[in-house]
């Protein structure tokens, strides 16, 4: 970070330099066109005219410097709004990746699933796209958290997220919906293959010691998006699903075909 701020204040330090030369040439040349020219009013010369030369050759220096100065002035503008305009960018960037980030995990938010649910659903309704959810809940995450602390049960989320997430495939998404509870959006899959999936995440995430100590299990529902779906119909059939598989003992996957 240092060795970036170096040559910016170098650059700014040399901007300073040849400004302030640049008003001290300038003074001093209109000091010394004025001198010749009191010179010339009150005491004319034998050849005036070998006099005016001279003073037009100042005035044409002085208006090189007044040009020095115009562009030094230009570019140290210009090199200010293209920073201006980089911060603005790196703060966009920033602000959209936390509109649409869950700031825990990492993965998608709730708010970017709405946006992400509604387009595909309109694939489904248009094109006839397959479309598959899975929704899937730590089980007894509370239980976690009262054991291990809330720290722990933090980091716990956070690698969860992005284990499941380094499982799917790159046209599939994560959502954090809240607490220990993710939604898992996968276009152009059936429910079929959805629920195999779902399958392999319940066993592989069963099998695996988080934190090098922490072993888990994970319910999940799935359900496959129909023509007739919005967003809140099928948000509701998918919590259903859910919700059949830990009425029915955790640890399992309940694949919802209604």
């Amino acid at each position: 970070m240092v060795q970036d701020k170096r040559p910016a204040h170098r650059l700014k330090t040399r901007y300073k330099l040849f400004y302030v030369l640049s008003v001290v040439s300038l003074a001093a040349l209109l000091c010394t066109n004025f001198g010749v020219i009191y010179t010339l009013i009150i005491t004319p010369p034998d050849e005036p005219e070998t006099v005016m030369k001279l003073v037009y050759i100042i005035m044409v220096a002085g208006f090189f410097i007044l040009a020095a100065q115009a562009l030094l002035v230009f570019t140290r503008v210009i090199a200010l709004l293209g920073r201006e305009a980089q911060a603005m960018e790196a703060m966009h960037e920033q602000i959209e990746q936390l509109s649409v980030y869950d700031d825990l995990t990492g993965v998608y938010n709730r708010f970017k699933f709405e946006t992400v649910a509604e387009r595909e659903l309109g694939n489904v309704r248009r094109y006839g796209s397959n479309l598959s959810g899975i929704m899937f809940d730590i089980d007894d995450f509370k239980d976690i958290n009262e054991r291990h602390g809330y720290k722990t049960g933090d980091k716990l989320l956070t690698n969860l997220a992005q284990f499941v997430q380094n499982k799917l495939r790159q046209t599939d998404y994560v959502f954090r919906w809240r607490g220990g509870k993710f939604i898992i959006l996968a276009p152009h899959t059936d429910i079929d293959k959805a629920a195999m999936v779902a399958e392999k995440l319940r066993q592989i995430v069963g099998h695996k010691l988080f934190g090098g100590t922490i072993r888990m299990t994970i319910s999940l529902g799935v359900v496959q998006g129909r023509d007739d779906d919005s967003m809140e119909s099928f948000l509701h059939r998918i919590q259903s699903a859910l919700t059949g598989a830990k009425s029915q003992g955790k640890n399992r996957v309940v694949v919802s075909r209604d």
